[in-house]
């Protein structure tokens, strides 16, 4: 569908779920539509935020960061809607991962 899209004013794609809920392999994205679209999404909802642990939840926005941050055009969001059951613990782990390793210049070691 992107190729289709590629030649209109379309800036951002939303929401980028990775499986097994969606389909977006987030480094092949980056890698083809990476410098045409600003990337937005691909933390899992159901099994890093709302199943998983807070340890859990900072990799995968680490992983999220590593992968398409490089270069811009990136904005760290959940895959699709967040549950009102997911554990608080977790929704706080996010938005600190995502200002530790979320700051250019990038620092995700």
């Amino acid at each position: 569908m992107l190729d289709a899209l590629a030649d209109t004013d379309l800036t951002a794609i939303e929401c980028l779920e990775a499986p097994p809920g969606g389909n977006v392999d987030l480094a092949e994205l980056k890698a083809k539509w990476g410098r045409r679209f600003v990337l937005k999404g691909n933390v899992r909802t159901i099994e890093t935020l709302l199943e998983g642990t807070p340890e859990m939840v900072e990799e995968e926005v680490r992983q999220c960061i590593r992968i398409a941050g490089p270069g811009g055009g990136f904005i760290l969001s959940t895959g699709d809607q967040v549950s009102s059951l997911t554990p608080e613990e977790n929704i706080r782990a996010y938005v600190a991962a995502g200002r530790q390793y979320g700051r250019y210049p990038l620092r995700l070691k």
